[in-house]
This record gives structure tokens, C-alpha cells and sequence, in this order.
């Protein structure tokens, strides 16, 4: 034999190998030689009534559902075609010492049919996991598909006052990272005392010129690598932020023009929190105020100038992302009995109020 033949008959079978590499099997399946495929061992499993309960696993940004693979064949489901409420978020095999299916989808709320509801102390993200039932080679269809509710919650760490406070009123929205890897949780809630300790919650009485303190954070955020800077804060009388008048309190991450008296800004652009100081101030022909935050995440830090210029890099995509959350209502907003003014509010701060109307209206 020929140094060259030998060295063919070497790479052929290397060749061959690679081409019929076995993939590999879960514990609970065989390697069937022809298709070189693993097949479930059902005679490892006993027949189920219903599917076993699911395995919800809550990472950073995501959801991940498990299902146990052959598990599932055996007891006549079909393994094959998980999904979530969005019949196209669909599940993939995967060997986690058994076959398994899993079915993963971003802590977005308007991904895969999640839906995102928020309380004092968490964030949670739920969503069904829908296991159809097998149809049998002659048609035959011997039991019903099952619907699991899965969920993932995340906690606030803002202040231990939040989780303890009654009914705080808190606003909350999930925002994606910039180049949108993940989603994070922004959380926006406002408090009466200047340590940011004292949570304004539903019970909670207002008056104009009172001082309100109001935070925008991401608990989450890794402030050694992004900031959360709030390009623009603005007010309504009603819960639709698009609704009209809008009257805007920071417009390019500083004070709107004629607002010195009215806002103090604390922090902003430089962490993952933002915070603000702010007089109470009634709109007209309302009895409630509405607070929205125009909010951009981005690399490194973004601290506005208050030239009307925002510092860091905000049209690249990959440095940056948006968002919006709100809160409120702020409810009783009137004057200050004590304070010798009238009962609505005094005639001060109703020029005050004109005056915001027409340095910070925005319709649009």
C-alpha cells in the first residue's frame, strides 16, 4: 500500500465519522442506528393522566419553561409542539441529563404573550404554557391539551418603606438594555420626605406647594456599566400619558423653561436612579396630577448639560434604549388649609399654574 493510499483511507474514515457523529441522548432515550437519531425509551415511564408539572426557571431578563420530553410521549401528549400564549414562541429539545423541552422567552411584556403586573414590592411577568394532546396514526384523539400558568417575579429593592408601606402608588414598565439583550424593570414612585423613605401612597393627602420627591429607578441596572437618565418628566390630569394638555417639568433632562422654582433636580444621568424634587401643583379643571417619565438608558453615563443638550451617545442603538413609565394619581391637590388661603387654591399658585400652561404645554 502507497503512503497516499493510506493517508486516503484514513481521511475517508475520519470522513465517514464526522458525517454520522451520533447526536447526543438523553438518559431516558436510545440511539436508533438508521436515522441516527435518539428516540425515547418509553418503557422507562409509566402513563400519565396529565402532563408533569412544568419547571419554571427565572434568569436575569428571561424565563425559561422545562417540560420532561418522554414523559410527555408516553402519556400521550405531543412533545413536539409546546408553545406560549404566541403559538410561535415554541420549545426546543434540550438534554439536561433526561430529554427535556424547554420553552424560553425575554422578561418583555409584550413578548410571547406575557403579561406584566406590579405591586409594591415585586415585578411579575406570567404567561401559559399549552401542552396539545397526540393525535394517534388512526386519527384518534384520547385526551384533552393542558394549559400550565407559569410566571417569574422580581423584587423591588428601592426602599424596605415600599414593601411596607399600604397600597403605595408605584408605576412600573420593563425596558430593554441597550443592544436589547435583556429587559430590566423601571420603576417610578413618588415620596413626602426628602430621605425617600416616606412612600406617597393612595391614602395620602396633597396640597400645592407642598414638596413631593420623586424616584425613577432600575434596581437591576449594572450602574458600573449604564445610567438611567429621564429626558423628559411631564404632567397630566388624566392616566393617558398621550393624553392633551401635557405640561412638561424637565424637557432634555433639565428644569423647563420658568420651572426653577418648581423643580430641583437631585440626581440624573450619572446611576441607575434618578430623583427629583418637585412642588405640588394643581392643573386646571382637575383634581388629580399624573406624572410621566421619558426615560433612556445608556452606556457609561449621559448627565445633561442643561444647555438643552444631553451628554453620551443617544442615537446609536447599541449605546442606548428608551422607554416611558408613569405613576400616579396624586390626588387632593389644593391649598393648604392652614395657610390661611382659599378653599381651592390660592391666587398665587393659580398664576403659577397659568404660567406652567404656557411655558410647558406640548400638544400633540
Amino acid at each position: 500500500m502507497t503512503p497516499w493510499l493510506g493517508l486516503t483511507i484514513v481521511l475517508c474514515i475520519l470522513s465517514t465519522a464526522a458525517s454520522t457523529h451520533a447526536p447526543p441522548c438523553g438518559s431516558d432515550e436510545s440511539l436508533d442506528a438508521t436515522s441516527n437519531t435518539c428516540t425515547c425509551n418509553l418503557t422507562v415511564y409509566t402513563s400519565q393522566e396529565s402532563p408533569p408539572t412544568p419547571i419554571v426557571q427565572c434568569l436575569y431578563g428571561q424565563m425559561k419553561i422545562y417540560e420532561d420530553k418522554c414523559q410527555l410521549e408516553k402519556s400521550g401528549f405531543n412533545s413536539d409542539n409546546l408553545h406560549l400564549r404566541d403559538p410561535t414562541c415554541i420549545g426546543t429539545d434540550v438534554i439536561n441529563g433526561i430529554a427535556r423541552v424547554v420553552v424560553a422567552t425575554n422578561t418583555t411584556s409584550t413578548l410571547c404573550g406575557n403579561t406584566l403586573t406590579v405591586n409594591g414590592t415585586h415585578a411579575t411577568y406570567s404567561n401559559q404554557l399549552l401542552i396539545p394532546t397526540r393525535v394517534s396514526q388512526s386519527g384518534i384523539i384520547s385526551k384533552h391539551n393542558y394549559t400550565y400558568n407559569v410566571s417569574c417575579s422580581y423584587s423591588f429593592i428601592i426602599s424596605v418603606a415600599l414593601s411596607t408601606a399600604l397600597k403605595p402608588v408605584v408605576g412600573a414598565i420593563d425596558i430593554p438594555l441597550p443592544g436589547g439583550a435583556y429587559t430590566v424593570i423601571a420603576m417610578m414612585a413618588a415620596f413626602t420626605d426628602s430621605a425617600f423613605s416616606v412612600p406617597y401612597t393612595e391614602s395620602t393627602v396633597m396640597y400645592v406647594e407642598n414638596p413631593l420627591y420623586v424616584s425613577v429607578i432600575i434596581p437591576d441596572l449594572d450602574a458600573a456599566s449604564f445610567s438611567l437618565v429621564v429626558a423628559r418628566l411631564y404632567a397630566t390630569g388624566v392616566k393617558d400619558p398621550k393624553a392633551t394638555p401635557q405640561y412638561n417639568i424637565i424637557t432634555n433632562g433639565c428644569p423647563s423653561a420658568g420651572l426653577g422654582e418648581l423643580l430641583t433636580i437631585r440626581n440624573n444621568g450619572n446611576s441607575s436612579e434618578a430623583r427629583f424634587e418637585m412642588k405640588v401643583f394643581k392643573i386646571t379643571n382637575s383634581n388629580y396630577l399624573y406624572l410621566f417619565a421619558d426615560l433612556i438608558i445608556c452606556r457609561g453615563q449621559c448627565i445633561p448639560f442643561c444647555k438643552g443638550v444631553l451628554a453620551g451617545r443617544m442615537g446609536n442603538s447599541e449605546d442606548s434604549s428608551t422607554g416611558q413609565v408613569g405613576t400616579g394619581p396624586f390626588e387632593g391637590m389644593k391649598s393648604d388649609p392652614t395657610s390661611g388661603a382659599s378653599d381651592r387654591f390660592s391666587w398665587i399658585w393659580t398664576v403659577n399654574s397659568l404660567l406652567l400652561s404656557l411655558l410647558g404645554l406640548r400638544l400633540l
